[in-house]
């Protein structure tokens, strides 16, 4: 029992002489880890809106969105008139993350969780789209990353090259074959969708009529299927209706499709396929001049 006690008090002293030799460390010695502070700017310099007498910037909303391990950890939305509009900065504790700046003109803004479908719809309408997606690593030594802002879209301008009958209140257009949602780690449209725009007629316009219909295309060429509507003054009666099959896209180009829709030949098929034509600092411009010009006749 003797012994047992002393081996106990034994273990004690030498616990005790283990910690009165241990260093305790001091304030200068403790290190914490602070956030760093990332800025994204946007600049359109020098930028002409194209198909737009619009004045103000190219875009109407700005989405600026951090992820990290396929998960959103910061985000900014911007709309024209906004404060600091173009101009965001977010805290982030140092790390590997994914940045994307997505530039648009839709009525709203699209589902922004997952940067490999970032999806608009019909409601939202489809516009001239950019966008910026890459990796970076924030650190607490300043940075400045220089970023051009990529076009997703192609432009489909249908052009009606004759007079339109009076009474015809809008015209619908109905096309298949590209994407309302990108992808932004490949720059491309991820789903097939089923894309209308519906553009009211403008009683003092003459011809030719312009329509321009954006969409994302899938991989870098492809083609759409267009229904081109034309609705009577109630916005019921089907005035006009003509198909167009296998109309050549491609990212970053336009498609005109021009001709005569409402007086078309009698031999004329309207199935036929049309001819083929401590911070962090994002300073960011965009690209906004087109890669040329596919022009195709029905």
């Amino acid at each position: 029992m003797k012994k047992t006690l002393f081996e106990g008090l034994l273990l004690i002293a030498v616990c005790m002489l283990l910690s009165a030799c241990e260093k305790m460390p001091t304030d200068d010695e403790i290190t914490t880890v602070e956030n760093a502070t990332l800025t994204l700017n946007v600049t359109t310099d020098g930028i002409t809106p194209f198909g737009s007498t619009r004045a103000g910037s190219y875009w109407t909303h700005l989405n600026f969105v951090v992820y990290q391990n396929g998960s959103k950890v910061a985000g900014v939305n911007q709309a024209e008139g906004d404060d600091n509009y173009g101009h965001a900065s977010m805290q982030l504790s140092p790390g590997t993350y994914q940045v994307l700046v997505l530039a648009h003109s839709s009525e709203s803004n699209p589902t922004l969780t997952n940067p490999e479908k970032l999806q608009f719809t019909n409601a939202m309408g489809f516009t001239d789209t950019f966008y910026y997606y890459d990796g970076i690593t924030v650190t607490s030594e300043p940075k400045t990353h220089n970023i051009t802002l990529e076009r997703a879209t192609a432009l489909l301008r249908f052009i009606i090259d004759d007079d339109m009958p009076d009474g015809i209140s809008y015209l619908r257009f109905y096309y298949t074959g590209g994407s309302g949602a990108l992808n932004a780690r490949t720059g491309y449209g991820c789903v097939d969708s089923k894309q209308t725009v519906n553009i009211d007629a403008d009683p003092a316009a003459t011809k030719p009529y312009v329509f321009d219909l954006y969409t994302i295309p899938k991989e870098q060429q492809g083609s759409l299927n267009l229904t081109v509507t034309a609705y009577g003054e109630d916005g019921v009666e089907i005035v006009k209706e003509r198909v167009f099959k296998g109309i050549s896209i491609e990212r970053n180009k336009i498609t005109e499709l021009k001709g005569s829709f409402f007086t078309e030949s009698p031999n004329d098929d309207p199935n036929d396929n049309p001819s083929s034509p401590t911070s962090d600092t994002f300073v960011i411009t965009a690209n906004t001049e087109w890669g040329g010009t596919i022009t195709q006749t029905y």
